[in-house]
């Protein structure tokens, strides 16, 4: 894979005027070149935030589903479920603490469609995989790009 260098990218002023909050700004990239892009405002007050699956270039997509015992019998149905990278925020008075995560779907779509005998409720499973922790210090500015073990490119900026 090619990692592309994007940090001076992220480095450029943002504007003329000083923020005056404390920003967090990520991209991340997948393996297949996909691009994510966040930013999130942090005041003093901030405790923690959960971004899910980061909505990018690609859209959600449908599994199925099927209920056995419904009330016209068995019902398949169609779950509409993201995938792709996404990010935990906790913080303090002293420190941030930011988590990268993938957010990765089971899908069962091959068993409910090998169900013509038997039914068996079944879904599609969400699953969420930390892939990095990186401490921050409150108040003093830090960016970064890394290298996730599943293949992600990160940047990082945050900005006091």
């Amino acid at each position: 894979m090619k990692v592309r260098h994007l940090l001076p990218l992220l480095i450029a002023p943002m504007s003329a005027a000083p923020s005056a909050t404390e920003t967090l700004q990520l991209e991340i990239v997948t393996p297949t070149g996909h691009s994510y892009r966040a930013e999130q405002e942090l005041g003093e007050a901030f405790q923690s935030y959960d971004s899910g699956a980061i909505p990018g270039d690609e859209p959600p997509r449908e599994y199925q589903a099927i209920r056995c015992n419904g009330p016209w019998g068995r019902m398949k149905y169609h779950l509409t479920l993201a995938s792709g990278p996404g990010y935990q925020l906790r913080a303090d008075a002293e420190h941030i603490l930011l988590e990268i995560q993938e957010h990765a779907v089971i899908s069962e779509d091959r068993n409910i469609a090998a169900m013509t005998m038997h039914c068996i409720d079944t879904e599609p499973r969400q699953v969420v995989r930390a892939l990095s922790e990186i401490e921050l210090e409150r108040g003093q500015a830090a960016s970064k790009e890394l290298q996730l073990p599943n293949g992600y490119v990160l940047v990082y900026r945050y900005t006091p």
